[in-house]
């Protein structure tokens, strides 16, 4: 579960990010983040990942405390999430393979498990046929479906996609929430930053919108003045 009670930040150059916010999003949730450029969603991402504490107010995340929590277990902390962004953020120098199974090898999985576990995910995002294939040589659709294949390797409470479709064309887009829905369904927690409304208009799910470091309306589907 995500908890944010009472929350506010306020950068070092006087920026007030987020002012006061009360969120609760409930274990096996799939919630859209709305906004504007500059709104405060990045800000909130950065809470949930840890990248940041609050000024004020108390995040909880998975039963972690994220403003008591000590540096030495983010580490523990983010791998109970799985992340996916923008950018894919992929190692060039590895294929599809080897990417995913990054994300295995640095918790020190054993190589059987390994094994096991990456053609498993692959095959979930429809990628298995491309294993051995880098990232240069895919589609940018294919790449981010890569990215949430890193994501779900290790069995996460929670994933976070910020922004995963905004280097995809509007078909692909689709394509990648589905497999987030999917993904959904079976209990895992979704939070996804995005500023397509075709895309949360299509999806009938919960939208957050924030607006000036304010949550201005929290319910299913866009609001009617978006």
């Amino acid at each position: 579960m995500i908890e944010l009670n009472s929350v506010s930040k306020v950068y070092p150059n006087g920026t007030h990010a987020l002012d006061n916010i009360d969120l609760t999003i409930e274990d096996g949730e799939f919630a859209f983040i709305v906004g504007a450029s500059g709104a405060g969603k990045s800000t909130l991402i950065k809470l949930l990942l840890r990248e940041e504490i609050p000024t004020s107010g108390n995040v909880y995340v998975n039963g972690f405390d994220l403003v008591k929590m000590k540096r030495r277990h983010i580490p523990m902390y983010r791998r109970s999430l799985g992340v996916v962004f923008q950018d894919f953020r992929l190692i060039p120098n590895m294929n599809v393979y080897d990417n995913v199974a990054f994300a295995l090898r640095v918790t020190n999985t054993p190589t059987k498990e390994v094994r096991k576990k990456v053609p498993y995910i692959l095959n979930l995002v429809g990628l298995l046929s491309k294993a051995k294939v880098y990232p240069e040589e895919l589609s940018g659709g294919e790449q981010q479906r890569v990215a949430l294949a890193r994501a779900l390797i290790n069995n996460p409470r929670l994933i976070i996609a910020d922004e995963p479709t905004g280097n995809i064309d509007p078909q692909l887009s689709y394509e990648i929430v589905d497999l987030l829905s999917e993904i959904n369904k079976v209990g895992v927690t979704v939070v996804m930053v995005t500023h397509e409304h075709g895309l949360v208009s299509r999806f009938n799910r919960r939208v957050i919108t924030i607006n000036d470091g304010v949550i201005v309306s929290d319910g299913i589907g866009l609001p009617k003045n978006y």
